[in-house]
């Protein structure tokens, strides 16, 4: 996805950041964003929340859980840019980051964009329906930011069900 490389790979696109600054009692502030690389910016975020150094590992091996092989550690300057480049190109295609996301934003601080990586899949947006998403409102959206047969989809019959994000 960076440097002008488009990737193609079997997974849904999304992609989990923490974001974790130390306080002045080495307790840590944290921030987490479920970004949706290919298409819809940001799907979830919470923070800032509160907790012991110590907790802070057994809490990013849970929230990384669902990602093979779990996290890797990043540049904070590397997910700043992941995060806000995906919430301005989800923006374009007509959708808004999660609620909780101007709660979490400062996390991130300062950038000047645009960003250097690329978003969607294929050089087309690619959604994958998760266990929150309407896919008749985000086909529509789609449908009418960049029209039919601009995009690729992919939508389950089955009923969904998962836990919110953090």
């Amino acid at each position: 996805m960076a440097g002008g490389e488009t990737v193609h790979t079997e997974t849904s696109g999304v992609v989990g950041v923490i974001l974790a600054r130390e306080d002045r009692n080495r307790n840590v502030s944290v921030c987490g964003y479920l970004v949706d690389v290919y298409c819809l910016g940001v799907k979830n975020a919470f923070g800032p929340r509160r907790m012991r150094r110590t907790e802070l590992g057994p809490f990013a091996q849970t929230f990384f859980r669902p990602w093979d092989p779990g996290g890797v550690p990043a540049p904070v300057e590397l997910a700043r840019e992941l995060v806000l480049s995906a919430v301005e190109y989800a923006r374009t295609l007509g959708f808004a980051p999660h609620r909780d996301f101007e709660q979490a934003r400062g996390h991130l601080g300062a950038w000047e964009g645009p960003g250097a990586i690329h978003f969607g899949c294929d050089g087309k947006p690619s959604f994958t329906q998760g266990p929150y998403d309407d896919p008749r409102t985000v086909l529509r959206t789609l449908e009418e930011s960049v029209g039919s047969g601009n995009f690729h989809f992919t939508v389950s019959t089955a009923p969904h069900y998962g836990a919110p994000l953090g």
